[in-house]
This record gives C-alpha cells, sequence and structure tokens, in this order.
C-alpha cells in the first residue's frame, strides 16, 4: 500500500464521501496546474488499489495565445507519461459568449459542458482543495449568502468527485515536490485584478496569521452546515412530495412551512420549471404563495403562477414589439 499523507487524505476523502466503487472509471480534470496534476498522479497511483480506470480531459479556450497551447501540450506529455487517455477540446470560448455574460462565464460552461459529455457514465474528479472550498466560503459571505452559500465546495455533486477536499494548497505542492512532478501556472492566477485572486493571496494568508488552523476549522464549519442544509433540503422534497398535485403544488401545504423549508421547496419548483433561482425570484415567488393568488413573470417566457390554491409554472412565448423612435413612428403613419 502507497504511504504518504497526502495519499491518505485522498484515501479519506473517497471513503467518507462514497465517491468512488470497484470498477468505476474515472475522469480527471486537467488543467496542468500543480492540483490537477497531483490528482492525476495520485489516481494513477491508486487505481490498482482501488480497482478503477482512468483518464484526463482537458479544455485549450484558446484565450491565453501561446501559453494556452502551451498548457495543452504539457497535458499532453504528462497523460502519455503516465500511460492515461487525455480527452481534449481546443476553442475559441470567445465565439460562444453571450451578451452580458463574462468570458470567465463563458469558458467555465464550455468547459463543463465538454467535462459532461466526457464523463458520461463515468465519474468526473475535478482538483479542488481545501484551500479552493475556503476562498468559496470567505467570497460567498462578501457577496451576502444565505446557508448553502457557507457549505463551500460540495465534495460530491452528481457524477462529480472532489478527492483533494481535504488537501491542503501547502500539502498539494509538496506532494509535487518529493515527485518530481512539474506543473504550468496560469498568470492570471498570479493578478490581484480578480475578487477570487485578492482572497487568495492577501485575505485568506491574514486569516492564517491570526489562526493557523483556519482551513481545518472552516472545514469543520463547512462539514456541519452542510449537514444541516442536507436535512432542510430533504424536508423541503417531503413538503413537495405531499403538496404534489394534479397540474402544480397546493399552497397551503408550502405556505403552513417555516421559512427555511418553505424557500427550499420553492427554489426546487423554480428550478424543475427551467426558472434559474435567485433570492428575488424565490421571494416573489414565496409573496404570491403566502396571498393564495397572483402571477409573476420572473424570465422570459415563464410564468409562475398561483390559481385555485395551486402553484405551479407555466410556459408562454413572449413577443416583444419592437419600439421605433418617435421621428421614425410619425414617418411610418
Amino acid at each position: 500500500m502507497i504511504t504518504s499523507t497526502f495519499i491518505n487524505s485522498i484515501r479519506s476523502a473517497i471513503a467518507d464521501y462514497q465517491m468512488l466503487c470497484a470498477g468505476d472509471s474515472v475522469v480527471c480534470a486537467l488543467s496542468g496546474g500543480a492540483d490537477s496534476v497531483s490528482l492525476l498522479h495520485a489516481l494513477c497511483a491508486l487505481r490498482e488499489e482501488l480497482a478503477i480506470s482512468v483518464s484526463a480531459c482537458h479544455v485549450n479556450h484558446g484565450l491565453r495565445g501561446e501559453e494556452s497551447d502551451g498548457d495543452m501540450r504539457f497535458c499532453q506529455s504528462l497523460c502519455e507519461r503516465l500511460g492515461v487517455e487525455l480527452y481534449l477540446l481546443q476553442t475559441d470560448v470567445r465565439e460562444f459568449q453571450q451578451k452580458h455574460e463574462s468570458i470567465e462565464e463563458t469558458a467555465r460552461k464550455v468547459r463543463y459542458d465538454f467535462f459532461a459529455e466526457v464523463s458520461d457514465g463515468k465519474k468526473l474528479a475535478t482538483a479542488h482543495n481545501l484551500n479552493d472550498s475556503a476562498e468559496t466560503v470567505l467570497l460567498n459571505m462578501m457577496r451576502g449568502t444565505g446557508l448553502k452559500g457557507l457549505c463551500g465546495i460540495p465534495p460530491v455533486r452528481g457524477n462529480i468527485i472532489r478527492p483533494l477536499i481535504y488537501c491542503s494548497r501547502e500539502e498539494v505542492e509538496r506532494y509535487c515536490t518529493e515527485n518530481a512532478l512539474d506543473f504550468v501556472t496560469d498568470k492570471t492566477n498570479l493578478s490581484d485584478d480578480y475578487t477570487r485572486n485578492k482572497v487568495r493571496h492577501i485575505i485568506l494568508p491574514e486569516m492564517l496569521k491570526i489562526n493557523e488552523s483556519f482551513l481545518d476549522t472552516s472545514a469543520r464549519m463547512q462539514k456541519n452546515l452542510r449537514e444541516d442544509s442536507e436535512l432542510l433540503e430533504a424536508m423541503a422534497q417531503e413538503v413537495l412530495a405531499a403538496a404534489r398535485t394534479d397540474g402544480g403544488y397546493l399552497c397551503t401545504e408550502i405556505a403552513s412551512q417555516p421559512r427555511p423549508v418553505r424557500s427550499r421547496a420553492l427554489r426546487r419548483i423554480l428550478m424543475d420549471g427551467g426558472i434559474e433561482p435567485s433570492a428575488l425570484r424565490i421571494s416573489m415567488a414565496e409573496e404570491i404563495t403566502l396571498a393564495g393568488k397572483g402571477k409573476i413573470n420572473p424570465c422570459r417566457n415563464k410564468f409562475v403562477v398561483v390559481k385555485k390554491g395551486k402553484l405551479f409554472v407555466e410556459t408562454q412565448e413572449q413577443v416583444y414589439k419592437k419600439h421605433l423612435p418617435k421621428e421614425d413612428t410619425q414617418t411610418q403613419e
């Protein structure tokens, strides 16, 4: 059996969250950075012990020119050395960018769509670590968040697993050094122009000066809050099952619940109806639910309706007239 603190932390995460079973196929999301390189190397070291097969996937977003191409070539070379099949997507994500969408959002969507495609019927391992999860909590706190935002990065979500969730960034880099693993560094991660980088380079180090065990205490908090959140989600699902009726949900069943359960039930209804939930949209849906009547239009072609004691999501095609300037309107006449 391979022994190292890093490998043992991965074993513990896999066991605690039942991430893998014998016979599973795992696709490792590989950027070429220290986190993903260490994860792929560790999974390869453990594949016989865990009775799993390992492959990798990489996306060249085409945003950093030769640097992006260099990262891609590095990943190809690494996978060749490890004897791992590499699924590769080379694209220019700017071609997919939608209006009012940041390039980072577009890149993430393209990336995860590709990940979902290559990991269909398999497990997708991403290299989020202990530091990443603590940073996420701090970011969510600054933006204003509810319980879910304080739960950090989930160790498991659908077929996505995070085996490094018990490992700090320091441990990742030490593992790379001990095993002579090269890795690439995205220069955008070094700049403090991005909010997450400010949290990573400035805020988190200051918190570790105050409490050197902050990563561990944060992880304990996240685990406890995650359990609370999962209980509330389960209660909301029970409410929805009891409230479900022909053509919708009984408002009285939902309205009678404590707000933490009620808001989660409404969030699920919005999601199932094809509406991206937000605090405002959930609040609007809650208002008409408690009133026992009403209709809201949270996004184009989607309506949340309360009618005859039932709550439901309705899809209606909305056609918007083009308003001509006043002088053009007169010309038309």
